[in-house]
């Protein structure tokens, strides 16, 4: 019912008077309950507690006249909804008449009529007669949060209603500004409410429900046990879930010594239940601000209509100033800045603004050339989703490099399952939870017969390592052989592995390395090769514990070895004595197109698989699958453990990797759409230039144009296309994009690269 400033009837209209002889005669009339009355306080309505035969104890609330009917069957409504959706909220519980009537009208003999309800009574102190405890300010965000949360849903045509106190609307209480006892505080809040205009358009596109609207400390109940109450559903109304949320932290915050902390207490309590937008939280403040002004003008309004009750209009005014005092005094976008970095949405609010200082503050930070950026003019990256990546200057980009988002950027399904994860536990894997014994059954479910067992780390470099930890127990060796050109990772141990980031003469003498295939070599030349290596590692006292394979040769062009060789790398590894491990971290979770595990396409049996980046579709988690025998035999001289490894959240995300992969085809799309980018490349690239790979791991090779690859590829990023480069001297383009790229997305790639001085 919407009504100009200061005509809201409830608030005009004189309290009911009503003898308690009329209410108890109405009790055992419409209820039949016999009771004893008590007057409790209230500003607007009559409210007793009633004591009714057998220590029955029930609240008799006869509401003002100026009371819309709708309302109050809302308000009635509501309560009942609540109920059924958070069964455990302390609220009050509607007692019906004796025909199972909500409301009963009760005839005063001034003649005005009243709505009279019965509920029941909720243990507990009043917060605002009550010291509040140090685990008030969090238990009352929870609380709010949980109340918010039970009113999605609901409905109610009388839920439109123009409220004077409701902090959205301050400025249309601009009138009541002169009426301010002390003077010199009239100009400076005119300058505040100038402020405030335009807070309901801003807040018109924010999450909105019909909400209790007055879940404040005179609204609450606590005991010894924490809160047991919220009362008084007589403000609701359909407003922003912030606004609401802002009623409730002004409540708290008047009473409070220390603003921030109490503020920040309250905020996580409430984001414990209910994460808020960034752009609620941009208001905080401002709506916070906003709702102590309107309890001054109200008071200023109403205290001198109601001289009786002056002590209690004007309770909230001296809280109202002190926040008033100190936060005004800031810009707003000081003040945002502040309620952003408690609720933790600073850093995704900031980062989407160029800052051209960023590249050399990242040197001065970061080591400079130990860790080089991509491209001629580096992107500022800002958000990405799907298969694109946006840049602070505006643009976007189709992803066709990055394999770590493996179901595509911030994919919806991971990124809930890693928030509601997070949001309820995160410890180490030495407790017992089901996320970590859930992913750990289903890879190796998917794995050969014999690998049985899983071991969690947090990256593809930590699995390797490990896997070379436990060869060298297993064999009682100490040598290792990898392909040339190849990359294992950062640890001491899998460095040396990684021989493409070093010059040959910077090779250990424990690491030998066989020739990565070219054409069709089958079998016999892969055994030749491993032979060689070993009695490379045998005359400088090593023989061979471990043989590593990256199986798309990634780092030495991208590569499609035959079944035959990569039987024959394994088997010949196998007659020396020494262990197989297929190295997943790059080519795995369906790149290959064929199976979710490429060294499956070959029909390999190894003793190790590791697997890593796009495990947790960027979340760092990573895994180590082995044969039992193998990891008992290490466990008698040793143990592994890792903080992070196996954590709840990490499992979570890579569970949802394997179910996205799955439930979306993700293995035969990618390869299909694999077939389809590679089938339109070699249409467009010039004689003696070659495309290869399988699935969604394609190579160009520029190598009979040196030099050229990186330029492409900077061609590639201007017309706005991400790939990478790999290969002997850099010269191969290196295309692994998102699994769910369609045929538009190659279209779109296509283009790009026809554009290119290449094509």
């Amino acid at each position: 019912m919407e009504q100009s400033v200061g005509q809201t009837s409830s608030l005009v209209e004189d309290p009911p008077e009503v003898e308690a002889a009329a209410v108890l005669d109405l009790l055992r009339a419409r209820y039949g309950i016999a009771a004893e009355l008590e007057l409790l306080r209230s500003e607007r309505d009559l409210n007793f507690l009633a004591l009714a035969d057998g220590g029955r104890r029930l609240i008799v609330k006869v509401s003002n006249s100026g009371d819309d009917p709708a309302q109050i069957e809302m308000e009635s409504a509501a309560m009942r909804h609540v109920a059924t959706v958070d069964p455990e909220l302390p609220i009050p519980r509607i007692v019906e008449a004796v025909d199972g009537s909500p409301e009963v009208v009760l005839t005063a003999a001034d003649g005005r009529r009243h709505q009279v309800r019965v509920m029941t009574v909720m243990p507990g102190a009043v917060g605002d007669l009550a010291v509040l405890p140090d685990w008030f300010a969090g238990e009352f965000g929870a609380v709010c949060a949980r109340l918010v949360r039970a009113m999605q849903g609901f409905t109610h045509r009388a839920a439109d209603r123009h409220l004077d106190w409701d902090p959205r609307l301050v400025t249309t209480l601009r009138p009541f500004a002169q009426a301010v006892p002390d003077q010199a505080r009239r100009e400076p809040l005119e300058r505040l409410l100038d402020r405030f205009e335009g807070l309901r358009e801003r807040t018109s596109k924010l999450p909105a429900f019909v909400l209790h609207g007055d879940v404040t400390l005179s609204n609450v109940l606590l005991d010894a046990e924490g809160i047991s109450g919220v009362i008084d559903f007589g403000d609701m109304h359909h407003t922003a879930r912030v606004a609401d949320l802002a009623i409730s932290l002004t409540s708290l915050l008047r009473d409070s010594a220390d603003l921030w902390p109490a503020a920040g207490r309250f905020l996580d309590g409430y984001q414990s239940v209910l994460p808020l937008e960034p752009e609620e939280v941009e208001l905080i403040g401002e709506l916070v601000l906003a709702r102590c002004a309107a309890s001054v003008l109200m008071s200023a309004w109403r205290a001198p209509l109601y001289p009786d009750n002056e002590e209690y209009l004007t309770s909230l005014v001296a809280g109202s100033w002190q926040v008033l005092d100190e936060w005004s005094a800031m810009r707003p976008e000081d003040l945002a800045g502040r309620f952003h970095r408690l609720c933790g949405t600073s850093r995704v609010a900031s980062v989407q603004r160029p800052d051209p200082t960023l590249a050399q503050r990242r040197s001065t930070a970061l080591g400079g050339r130990l860790s080089p950026l991509f491209y001629r003019e580096p992107l500022q990256v800002v958000r990405a989703a799907g298969p694109w990546v946006h840049t602070a200057d505006g643009r976007r980009y189709l992803d066709a490099y990055n394999n770590v988002p493996v179901v595509g950027h911030a994919h919806p399904a991971v990124v809930q399952a890693i928030s509601r994860q997070a949001a309820v536990l995160n410890l180490n894997s030495r407790y017992l939870h089901p996320n970590a014994i859930e992913l750990a059954e289903r890879l190796t479910a998917s794995m050969p017969d014999g690998l049985d067992t899983c071991v969690f780390v947090n990256s593809g470099s930590e699995a390797n390592d490990l896997a070379w930890r436990m060869a060298k127990v297993f064999t009682a060796r100490s040598g290792a052989v990898v392909a040339d050109l190849a990359y294992h990772g950062v640890s001491e141990a899998t460095a040396a592995w990684s021989t493409n980031t070093y010059p040959p003469s910077a090779r250990p003498s424990h690491v030998e390395v066989f020739e990565a295939p070219r054409g069709q070599e089958g079998a016999g030349v892969a055994a030749d090769r491993v032979r060689a290596a070993r009695s490379a590692l045998q005359v400088k006292g090593n023989d061979l514990a471990l043989t590593a394979v990256d199986s798309v040769f990634s780092s030495a062009g991208i590569l499609t070895p035959t079944d035959g060789f990569m039987l024959g790398l394994q088997d010949e590894t196998r007659a020396a004595g020494g262990l197989f491990l297929a190295d997943e971290v790059q080519a795995g979770f369906g790149r290959g197109g064929r199976n979710l595990w490429r060294f499956s396409d070959f029909g390999l049996t190894p003793d190790f698989v590791t697997l890593g980046k796009p495990m947790g579709n960027g979340h760092p988690v990573a895994a180590l699958i082995t044969r039992r025998e193998i990891a008992e035999q290490f466990t008698r001289i040793d143990e592994f453990f890792s903080t992070f490894a196996g954590n709840p959240v990490s499992c979570v995300a890579a569970l949802t990797v394997l179910d996205v992969i799955s439930e979306n085809g993700l293995v035969v799309r990618s390869g299909a759409i694999g077939a389809q980018l590679k089938a339109g490349l070699q249409e467009l690239v010039p004689a003696g230039v070659e495309v290869r790979g399988q699935g969604l791991m394609v190579g160009v090779d520029l190598s009979s144009r040196p030099g050229t690859a990186p330029a492409v590829a900077e061609q590639l990023r201007e017309n706005g296309v991400l790939v990478g480069t790999t290969g002997p001297g850099g010269d191969v383009l290196k295309i692994r994009p998102p699994l769910i790229w369609e045929a538009e997305h190659v279209g779109y790639f296509l283009e790009a690269f026809e554009r290119t001085a290449l094509a």
